[in-house]
């Protein structure tokens, strides 16, 4: 579960901004809040502004210092990802920090980058047992003279465990190497280490909490249609889902089409492509097998005839005998199948990010979506961050008052993140029209200056 979020110095975020998912004292909506190491955490927040305030960026920052964690430095893209309307900013840290909590532990991690020199500066996973008591796992950082350090504050349950987390942690320390540089503690030791309990599986689950983020951006496509149209349990609940949204569609089917390599093999050289179809149909003749293409998952197999063919998904409206493709359908309908496997392929203890949640949507079907949610979760540690523009969601009957968040470009340009709860709204406000009237800031403000007339002249 996700406590809190930090950042300073990311694209709009200039200063120190945080967003947090501890519940307030409010009583409504017990079921959107989970109890976690006598906390009270929050399943979601909402996120609200006006265009170029700053919503996305904060999506962003946390997909941004993910691929970091996960992948290093090399997977990201620094040119251009400090606070850029200040000149310097650039010689400035970016730091991101995150309150988490991993199945009975708390932890605070956190990482800081150098734009300037593309390193890793700082980096800590500090295990939190109370307000009196806080363990490093780990703690990096390079000093004023540029050196290295690495250590640990763990109390060991055996001395092998000390010898190789001394081990692990020499290779962040003084003699520290240039790849080094660029890649996590936690990623290094995730992946290196196999141990099923102490530290090193302390540090395994929180590695593989960061991997379970799922995040999905306007222009992100689920990739497993294909996989759908050849599993009977999810057309049924993709069918159940497009019907209950009222699509139009009646039923999701799957039809078997052979497989057109010399289409999707065009720009690959002729021996190549060869040899990749010669592969495939080897591989194939022992069992079903999966082939990515365009971000899009098939599942090859061979025919009676020896063709290699795949399940296509196909969109019943009505007419078995003229069925409709994924193509044929509107945005609105597109954007929920990206949506709709979050209800079922999400059985994991994650957290998920939507960015523009209701794009493409009718503002009745985003809500709808999001009591769906609700319902599917309760009583587990899954959690949605969403931006949107939808100002109809902002009802305090479906949220309360501590999901929902404001982002806010401030005089410099930079974002301000805040909460609706330091306004302490009744509960029974109409808090839409308040916030379109500019009672909680984050709304467009236009020039009044500017006229039709102002155009003609020029």
């Amino acid at each position: 579960m996700l406590v809190g979020f930090s950042v300073c110095n990311y694209k709009s975020f200039k200063s120190g901004q945080k967003i947090s998912f501890e519940a307030s004292k409010i009583t409504r909506h017990k079921e959107h809040v989970i109890v976690k190491k006598n906390k009270r955490i929050l399943k979601s927040g909402l996120i609200f502004g006006a265009n170029a305030g700053g919503k996305s960026n904060l999506v962003k920052a946390i997909h941004f210092s993910r691929e970091i964690i996960l992948n290093g430095l090399d997977k990201v893209n620094l040119s251009k990802s400090h606070f850029r309307i200040e000149n310097d900013m650039y010689k400035q840290p970016g730091i991101f920090e995150y309150r988490i909590i991993v199945g009975d532990a708390e932890y605070s991690y956190g990482i800081v980058i150098s734009y300037l020199n593309k390193v890793i500066l700082s980096e800590w996973l500090m295990k939190i047992e109370n307000s009196n008591l806080e363990t490093y796992l780990f703690n990096r950082e390079v000093d004023e003279n540029n050196i290295s350090h690495a250590e640990s504050e763990v109390e060991y349950s055996n001395i092998d465990e000390k010898y190789k987390m001394d081990f692990y942690l020499e290779g962040f320390s003084e003699n520290i190497t240039e790849p080094y540089k660029r890649k996590s503690i936690l990623s290094d030791i995730a992946l290196r280490a196999s141990e099923k309990e102490g530290v090193f599986a302390e540090i395994r689950k929180v590695y593989e909490w960061f991997e379970d983020i799922i995040i999905l951006f306007p222009n992100s496509k689920y990739n497993g249609l294909n996989e759908v149209a050849a599993d009977d349990s999810k057309k049924i609940f993709f069918s159940n889902m497009v019907d209950y949204f009222d699509t139009g569609i009646e039923s999701v089917e799957g039809e078997s089409q052979q497989m057109n390599f010399d289409k999707i093999l065009d720009n690959i050289p002729r021996e190549d492509a060869e040899k990749i179809k010669i592969d495939i149909s080897n591989a194939a003749n022992e069992h079903p097998i999966m082939f990515r293409v365009n971000k899009q998952v098939f599942e090859l197999r061979k025919d009676a005839y020896g063709n290699i063919v795949y399940n296509k998904l196909v969109l019943n409206h009505g007419n078995e005998d003229d069925m409709f493709d994924y193509n044929d359908e509107s945005d609105g309908t597109k954007r929920l199948f990206d949506l709709i496997p979050l209800f079922y392929e999400n059985r994991k203890i994650s957290l998920i990010l939507i960015d523009e949640i209701d794009r493409s949507l009718h503002t009745n079907l985003t809500r709808k979506f999001l009591e769906i949610f609700y319902e599917i979760v309760e009583g587990r540690d899954c959690q949605l961050i969403a931006t949107t523009h939808d100002s109809n969601l902002l009802d305090l009957e479906l949220l309360r008052q501590d999901e929902i968040w404001f982002v806010e470009r401030q005089d410099d340009h930079s974002s301000k993140i805040f909460s609706l709860n330091i306004f302490k709204e009744r509960f029974d406000k109409k808090i839409d029209k308040e916030y379109l009237i500019g009672r909680y800031g984050a709304i467009p403000i236009f020039n009044e200056r500017f006229t039709l007339e102002n155009i003609d002249d020029e």
